[in-house]
C-alpha cells in the first residue's frame, strides 16, 4: 500500500491492470498483434509455389518487366493460359511486378509479400472498426479475431490469393475515408471523398469483390442512428445520394473491364439454371457460416455441387437455420439498440455477394475460403460485440470471464491455423488433403493425377484420371490429364487418342501459350518432334521468357539428343525460375548424357535437395554417382527411387547389378 498526502490509502494496480493500461495504447497493441500474426504465418516462408502460382507467377510473361506496366491495364490476368479467362486485376499484376523486381522467383519473398498484405489488411480493419464507433477493447478484439481466424489461411499461405488481402485492405481504407468525409468540414470533406473514391477504384482494379462497396455505403447511411428520426423516404434518398459517386466509379470500372475483356465470353453454366442456383444458395451460405464458426477441415478445394438431391438436408434445413440466425441478429440488434450489429451482419452477407452468383463457377467450385476474407470483417465485429454479453461466473467478474474467453478463442484460432496451414507447403499436400476431405471432386482428382504423373507414378495417375472420365464425363480437362498420364507412362497410342479427344472438347487449350507449351511437351515425349518444335518456335517467338515453353522445349531437345540446344533453353529456364527443381534436373541430365558428368552432378544434386519426392531425380543422380564409381551413394539413390516408385525397373536392374560390387 501507498499513503497519499491527504492521508487516504491508494491500492497499487495489479498486473492485469498494468497490462491493460499498457495495451490501451494502439501502437503497442497493434505492434504486438502484428508480430504475433507474422510469427503465426512465418512457416509459410518455406512453402513452395503451389496451384495457381505457376500460371499466375512462375509462368506469367506480364510480370517480367516494367515495360509491361501499361499492358497490365489492358490485358486479362491469365491471357497466356486460356482465351476463356475473365480475370481483370491490373493492380494485383502491378503488385506482382513489384514482387518480381525485388525477389525474382524466390518463393520465400512472395510469401513474405502475402504475409505483409495480411498485416496491412489487419491495420486497415482496426482503423475501420474504430471509425465505425466500436469501443477500444471491442475494436481490439474484432481486429485480433480478423488477424488470427483460420479461415484466412488460404489468403496468407497461398500467394495467388493475396489479391483478396489487397482488395480487403483497400476496401476498408476506402470506407474509412468515406466515414471521415461524412464528418469533416467542407475542405477536408472533399479531400476524404476523393481519397475514398480513389481507394475504391484501386480495390476494384485489384479484384471484383469490391463491387459491393456502394451497397455497403447505402446500408450504413440508412442504418446510422443520426437517420432514425428522419422520415423513411428522406432516409432512402440520402442513402441513394451517398451511393451515387461510388456507384459511378463502379460503373466506370465495369465499362473498362468489359472493353478489355470483350473477347472473353461470359462463363455462365448452361447446364444449371436459376432454380438450381436458388436451391443451392442456402447450403453454400450455411457452409460459409459453418467455416466461420468452426474453422476445421479447411482446404483450398471444397466440393459443393448443385443441390438436386437430399433436398431436406441440403436445402430445407440450411434455409431454416439461416432464417433463424437472421431473426436472432435482428432481435439482438433491436433488443440492444446497437445498430452496428445489424450493419455487421449485412456487411457479412453483402461482402460475400459477388461470390454468390453460382452460375459463374464450375459445378461444385462455389465455396472458397478466400471469398470470406472481406466479408469476415462483419463476422469479427459480431463476435467481438457478443463477448460483451458474457456474464460473471463463480467469483469471476464479467470482465475476467470475457477476457479469459477471448484469450481462449485466440489461442484456439492460433492452434487451428498452425495445424492447417501446413497443407499449403506444396501441390501434393494440398491435393492429397482435398482428396481425403472431398474424394468426389473432379478437379482435385485431375490435378492429383498430374502430380502422380510428374512423380513417375503413372499407374496411379491413370487410375485417378480414368475415374474422373468415368464418373464426371462433363469435366473436359480429365481427358487431357488421362492423355498426359498415358504419354508419361510410354503408352503413346492410348495417349494420342485421349489427347485428340481432349483437344476436341477443349479447343481453347491449343490456342493459349501455356497450352501450346504443354502440347509441345506431349508430342515431344511421343517422338513427334516436327509438331513439337513447331509449337516451340511459335511460342518462343511470341513470348521468349515463358518458363513453361523454355522448360518443355528444352526437354524436347533433350529427348531428340540435341544436347547443346537443350542446355541453352534449360539454362534460360533456370534463370527465369531459379528456385524450381525440374529445370535443374533436366539440365543435369542433358550434361550427363553429353558426357559432362562433372558439370551435371551439381545440378542433379540440387534437384534432389530441392524436391526429394520425385523418383526420377534420385535415379539420375544415382546414374551420375555410378559413373563416378561411388557405388555406396548410388545404391542409396536407387533404393530411394524404388521407395518412391516401385515400378521403376531400370533402378531395380541397376540395384541388382550393384549387389555384386
Amino acid at each position: 500500500m501507498q499513503t497519499a498526502d491527504d492521508g487516504h490509502k491508494q491500492t497499487e494496480p495489479n498486473t492485469w491492470e498494468l497490462l491493460a493500461t499498457y495495451f490501451r495504447r494502439p501502437a503497442v497493441l497493434l505492434t504486438i498483434l502484428l508480430l504475433a500474426t507474422a510469427v503465426l504465418y512465418s512457416g509459410a516462408l518455406s512453402f513452395e509455389f503451389v496451384w495457381d502460382d505457376s500460371p499466375q507467377i512462375v509462368d506469367n510473361p506480364l510480370i517480367r518487366s516494367w515495360h509491361n506496366l501499361s499492358r497490365a491495364f489492358v490485358s486479362d490476368l491469365w491471357y497466356h493460359t486460356s482465351r476463356q479467362q475473365v480475370y481483370y486485376r491490373p493492380l494485383f499484376v502491378v503488385w506482382s511486378m513489384l514482387n518480381y523486381a525485388v525477389v525474382g522467383l524466390r518463393p520465400w519473398g512472395w510469401h513474405l509479400g502475402a504475409i505483409l498484405l495480411h498485416l496491412g489488411a489487419t491495420l486497415a480493419v482496426f482503423w475501420l472498426v474504430r471509425r465505425l464507433g466500436l469501443a477500444y477493447w471491442t475494436a481490439a478484439l474484432a481486429t485480433v479475431i480478423f488477424a488470427l481466424h483460420p479461415v484466412h489461411i488460404e489468403c496468407v499461405a497461398w500467394i495467388s490469393a493475396g489479391s483478396d488481402s489487397m482488395v480487403t485492405m483497400l476496401t476498408a481504407l476506402a470506407f474509412v475515408a468515406f466515414l471521415n468525409a461524412s464528418e469533416a468540414d467542407r475542405t477536408r470533406r472533399l479531400v476524404w471523398r476523393a481519397a475514398s473514391l480513389i481507394l475504391l477504384a484501386g480495390a476494384l482494379l485489384t479484384k471484383e469483390m469490391a463491387v459491393s462497396f456502394p451497397i455497403l455505403v447505402g446500408l450504413y447511411t440508412w442504418l446510422h442512428p443520426n437517420q432514425l428520426e428522419t422520415p423513411r423516404s428522406q432516409r432512402l434518398w440520402r442513402s441513394v445520394v451517398a451511393m451515387i459517386p461510388y456507384a459511378a466509379v463502379t460503373v466506370c470500372y465495369a465499362i473498362v473491364r468489359h472493353l478489355v475483356l470483350r473477347n472473353s465470353p461470359l462463363r455462365f453454366d448452361a447446364e444449371h439454371g436459376y432454380a438450381d442456383m436458388a436451391f443451392t444458395l442456402p447450403y453454400v451460405l450455411y457452409f460459409y457460416l459453418r467455416k466461420l464458426i468452426l474453422p476445421l477441415g479447411l482446404t483450398g478445394l471444397y466440393y459443393t455441387p448443385y443441390v438436386t438431391i437430399q433436398i431436406v438436408a441440403k436445402f430445407v434445413l440450411p434455409l431454416a437455420l439461416l432464417v433463424a440466425i437472421t431473426a436472432l441478429i435482428y432481435y439482438w440488434a433491436r433488443r440492444s439498440g446497437n445498430w452496428l450489429i445489424r450493419f455487421a451482419g449485412l456487411w457479412l452477407l453483402v461482402g460475400l455477394g459477388p461470390a454468390l452468383y453460382l452460375r459463374n463457377f464450375g459445378n461444385g467450385d462455389f465455396v472458397r475460403d478466400r471469398y470470406m476474407y472481406l466479408p469476415s470483417i462483419g463476422f469479427a465485429i459480431l463476435a467481438a460485440i457478443a463477448f460483451q454479453y458474457l456474464p460473471a461466473i463463480k467469483g469471476w467478474s464479467a470482465r475476467k470471464v470475457q477476457a479469459a474467453s477471448a484469450l481462449a478463442l485466440c489461442l484456439s484460432y492460433a492452434g487451428a491455423s498452425i495445424a492447417q496451414q501446413t497443407q499449403w507447403y506444396n501441390d501434393f499436400l494440398i491435393l492429397s488433403r482435398a482428396q481425403q476431405l472431398y474424394p468426389d471432386n473432379p478437379y482435385t482428382l485431375v490435378a492429383l493425377s498430374n502430380q502422380y504423373a510428374l512423380r513417375g507414378a503413372n499407374e496411379k495417375a491413370i487410375e485417378l484420371a480414368e475415374k474422373v472420365v468415368r464418373e464426371h464425363p462433363e469435366y473436359g480437362y480429365a481427358t487431357l490429364a488421362l492423355a498426359e498420364a498415358y504419354i508419361r507412362s510410354g503408352r503413346f497410342e492410348a495417349g494420342r487418342q485421349w489427347l485428340e479427344k481432349g483437344l476436341a472438347r477443349n479447343p481453347d487449350y491449343a490456342t493459349s501459350e501455356t497450352g501450346m507449351a504443354a502440347l509441345a511437351g506431349f508430342y515431344g515425349r511421343m517422338g513427334d518432334y516436327d509438331r513439337a518444335f513447331a509449337y516451340c518456335g511459335q511460342i518462343l517467338t511470341k513470348d521468349p521468357s515463358l518458363y513453361s515453353a523454355l522448360y518443355n522445349c528444352g526437354n524436347i531437345h533433350l529427348l531428340d539428343r540435341q544436347y547443346p540446344e537443350a542446355e541453352q533453353l534449360l539454362a534460360r529456364a533456370i534463370e527465369t525460375a531459379p528456385d524450381e527443381a525440374a529445370p535443374k534436373h533436366f539440365l543435369g541430365r542433358a550434361l550427363l548424357l553429353e558426357g559432362r558428368n562433372a558439370e551435371a552432378q551439381p545440378y542433379l544434386r540440387a534437384a534432389v535437395m530441392m524436391d526429394p519426392t520425385v523418383g526420377d531425380y534420385h535415379y539420375w543422380l544415382a546414374e551420375s554417382l555410378l559413373k563416378n564409381g561411388d557405388f555406396a551413394a548410388a545404391r542409396m539413390e536407387y533404393e530411394r527411387t524404388l521407395e518412391l516408385n516401385p515400378n521403376q525397373n531400370d533402378a531395380r536392374v541397376q540395384l541388382t547389378a550393384l549387389e555384386g560390387k
